[in-house]
């Protein structure tokens, strides 16, 4: 009597985690596409720097920013030092540990276990889709939000991996793929709200980078225009700040 109890729990466990990846699965499937199509291109950049297969799914795998891997690659290839690669990808990739930390106080009944889980495999992607799902109130906790960070995980890596194979093959210019991760930040800049700031930002980080090309930094010339464009921003919007309190008194 004992044995078939189990099964039968065993077989409701497995059939509600398949509603749940299903479920999972329909709300995200345009996601996943757009991962194949730029995952793609990544896999065949960082063929083009000599890693095998093997190599680029563990990779994909494990570093969760698409940008930081285009930038990566792409500076590698630029043969920029490692150490400003690592401090530009930091640069970048900073904005996650604010991600892990607005996300946390949303998963209501989670353990500390669960949610370090579902922090350390945030997506961009995946950040908005469980924020969202979590604020309105659906059907959504913390084995959901690990689910679907690991769906959007192994799309991103098999998608590079499949990239990689046919730049190993097939041989694509690498300014062609690197454009993907230009085109998809025109596409970010542009969807962003037109503000002060943004612009400041965006000015600043162009004038810097031309600047430092001028001097011939151009080691140093990605992390400084990161960390010029961010400054400026910040200035600009405290200005505005205090420009408004002074005008309301």
């Amino acid at each position: 009597m004992i044995l078939p109890r189990r099964r039968m729990r065993l077989g409701n466990l497995v059939g509600t985690r398949n509603a749940m990846v299903l479920k999972i699965v329909k709300t995200v499937w345009p996601v996943m596409l757009t991962y194949v199509a730029i995952g793609a291109p990544c896999g065949m950049i960082m063929a083009q720097t000599g890693m095998e297969p093997w190599m680029v799914f563990a990779l994909s795998s494990t570093f969760v920013t698409g940008s930081g891997q285009f930038m990566v690659c792409n500076l590698w290839l630029a043969g920029v030092p490692a150490a400003s690669i690592v401090a530009s990808v930091a640069a970048i990739s900073s904005r996650f540990a604010l991600y892990s930390a607005s996300i946390a106080p949303h998963l209501r009944g989670a353990s500390k276990r669960q949610t370090l889980a579902v922090a350390a495999t945030l997506t961009e992607e995946a950040y908005g889709i469980s924020l969202a799902k979590l604020v309105e109130g659906e059907d959504w906790g913390p084995h959901e939000s690990f689910a679907l960070n690991a769906i959007l995980i192994v799309t991103w890596g098999v998608s590079c991996t499949m990239g990689a194979v046919v730049g190993a093959v097939v041989d694509v210019p690498t300014a062609i793929a690197g454009f993907v991760c230009t085109s998809l930040f025109i596409c970010l800049l542009f969807s962003q709200r037109l503000s002060r700031g943004n612009v400041v930002a965006a000015v600043m980080a162009a004038v810097s980078v031309a600047i430092c090309k001028f001097l011939g930094w151009t080691n140093i010339a990605v992390p400084a225009s990161v960390l010029v464009g961010v400054a400026a921003a910040l200035a600009c919007d405290a200005f505005a700040e205090g420009r408004g309190a002074r005008d309301a008194r």
